[in-house]
């Protein structure tokens, strides 16, 4: 399969941004992240997208991201440092390419090395750059008449939430040419601080994702939602009255690595479980799903040698219980960063105890309910939201869980350590359900 770039262009909103925008400030929270590029992709069928040529799509899509970019006005600047964004309306680099051969033919059997042929530059993860581009896009159209839109997103800047959110918007601008209201508020919420440390976590969360020794491998596993809705029936007691989705499905995946682990070692070991946690619906009163930012944090969470599946949930509920409207309001204001800080530290601290005595390490991260395939620009939903993270250079424990496109099921994206990886992929359990 070749994917060729055909053409290159700077798409500028569609109107101009004031002047008393021009420069955007990321929130402390922000500060938080990293500031690197990452990425995110969304396959479409054919079906009626073969009924226009593959320019008149290309025009409708830039025309209708220009109209978004007046709302995203940062989107269409250039980073001045990491802290801040000149909003100058020079544009966004969006990019169209044509790919030999047809979409069906590549979803068969989806060579995961391929993926960074679909996103702009082939960026899957990268850092950030002073006066380089904020965002970047791809549009590849298959023989077929399918295509794919690839982004890379400033990490800092963009979370999940906000990415989805952002391709909602432009997805109804393509279709209706309205536009959903946004808010910039908790950049001045959360004022930035220049006093922030570089975070003392990200070294921690960088050295067991990239860092680990060993030959770590990814496997997909697929949890229809007939599956999802009887694990979530098993696991009601009178403790937990309605697990979630992505609780029982964690959970079992969770026993699976936690047997395998045991085997490996001959003793059952303690997990230290790495999550983010979206912050809007957390605040009191909630922030909008339309907030701009980073808004998470990472939460940690000590799974012992013996945890059932009630207890798991539980401590999961727990651990994250913390990020709270009481929380968040003092991470506002001038005191913000003493706060942040004092939090930071003792996340740090639980870290560095949990690995000194023996845990492993495994990053989580979520993007169910996220209402992905919903992203419609006019001519069908996505066939496939793929997780872009396992065309990384990964060697650490990671599961990502992602929403499939029909029956409300959940697609796990597991990189394990290849000898853990071999006892997973043949419990019976988990082949009997995924």
């Amino acid at each position: 399969m070749e994917v060729e770039i055909i053409s290159r262009k700077c798409i500028k909103p569609f109107s101009p941004t004031p002047h008393h925008l021009r420069t955007y400030k990321i929130s402390l929270i922000d500060q938080f992240g990293t500031p690197t590029f990452v990425s995110a992709l969304l396959f479409y069928p054919p079906s009626q997208a073969t009924s226009i040529s593959m320019s008149k799509r290309s025009q409708v899509l830039k025309q209708s991201l220009s109209s978004t970019l007046t709302l995203y006005y940062p989107l269409a600047g250039r980073f001045i440092d990491n802290l801040s964004i000149d909003c100058n309306d020079e544009g966004l680099r969006y990019m169209v390419a044509r790919a030999t051969c047809d979409l069906t033919d590549y979803l068969k059997q989806p060579d995961i090395s391929k993926l960074p042929k679909f996103v702009p530059e082939g960026i899957l993860c990268s850092e950030t750059t002073p006066r380089g581009n904020v965002f970047m896009i791809q549009e590849t159209a298959f023989a077929c008449g399918g295509f794919a839109i690839g982004l890379v997103v400033p990490h800092h800047v963009f979370d999940a939430t906000s990415l989805i959110v952002f391709l909602k918007t432009w997805a109804i601008m393509a279709q209706e040419g309205v536009a959903i209201p946004l808010d910039f508020s908790c950049s001045y919420l959360f004022p930035q601080n220049a006093a922030f440390p570089q975070d003392p976590m990200s070294s921690i969360l960088a050295s067991q994702v990239f860092g680990r020794d060993g030959n770590f491998v990814c496997r997909r596993y697929v949890f229809e939602g007939f599956t999802v809705s009887n694990l979530k029936s098993k696991a009601k007691s009178s403790r937990i009255h309605n697990p979630t989705r992505v609780e029982v499905v964690l959970g079992l995946l969770f026993r699976c690595v936690k047997s395998a682990f045991k085997a490996k070692y001959g003793a059952q070991k303690s997990i230290l479980m790495s999550t983010s946690v979206n912050l809007r619906p957390r605040a009191m009163p909630p922030f909008l799903e339309t907030s701009v930012g980073n808004l998470v944090l990472v939460a940690s969470i000590v799974i012992g040698e013996e945890t059932n599946l009630c207890s798991f949930i539980g401590g999961v509920k727990e651990s994250v219980s913390r990020f709270n409207g009481d929380f968040l309001k003092s991470l506002q204001g001038a005191q913000g960063l003493q706060h942040f800080l004092e939090f930071a530290t003792e996340t740090c601290k639980s870290y560095s105890k949990a690995l000194s005595d023996g845990a492993e390490f495994i990053v989580f991260n979520s993007w169910c309910n996220s209402g992905i395939y919903s992203v419609d620009f006019g001519w069908g939903k996505p066939i496939w939201f793929p997780s872009t993270a396992p065309a990384l250079p990964i060697r650490g424990s990671v599961i990502q869980l992602l929403d499939t496109r029909m029956s409300n099921g959940i697609e796990a994206w597991v990189t394990l350590e290849e000898e853990i990886m071999s006892v997973v992929e043949h419990d019976e359990e988990l082949l009997s359900l995924a």
